[in-house]
């Protein structure tokens, strides 16, 4: 066996080292330079930060007027009490609309308490609020019915 001095090996290892840092170091700045030349080229053409809510609005979607929400609230509101319990996707292909254009009708309808939901997400569903001077002349008009089906039988 040769002996194998420890400082020649130490050189040759360190001169290995340096060639492989000298070459990544290359890589990154011709990397860094490619980044900033695209950087530089492509930020004139950036937006105001104002105008990204407007560009996400698409222009074939104007803003509604609180008319045309209340009118798809009504519409809505009767196709609950038709069939009350189904959910959003089921409403809004019987009204021929989308699921995101009956959002507002329906919250609106929620605020008013003129419907309930039940459910979370996808799975919610829809019932339709019965006044309260509703149910009372309900209850009478059942009760007069039971009543009067009861005493002639008396």
């Amino acid at each position: 066996m040769t002996a194998v001095d420890i400082s020649v090996l130490e050189a040759s290892v360190e001169a290995l080292i340096q060639q492989q840092v000298s070459a990544y170091e290359a890589q990154l700045r011709e990397a860094l330079a490619a980044t900033l030349s695209k950087t530089t080229r492509s930020k004139p053409s950036k937006r105001p930060a104002k105008s990204t809510s407007a560009a996400r609005r698409s222009p074939a979607a104007p803003r509604r007027t609180p008319e045309e929400i209340e009118a798809l609230a009504e519409r809505f509101y009767a196709a609950v009490e038709a069939e009350p319990g189904e959910t959003m996707v089921t409403y809004s292909a019987k009204l021929g609309l989308s699921s995101p254009e009956l959002e507002r009708p329906v919250l609106h309808l929620r605020k008013a308490k003129r419907i309930r939901s039940v459910g979370e997400r996808s799975r919610t569903r829809y019932f339709a609020m019965v006044p309260r001077t509703g149910r009372g002349d309900q209850a009478v008009t059942k009760s007069d019915g039971a009543g009067s089906s009861a005493s002639p039988s008396m």
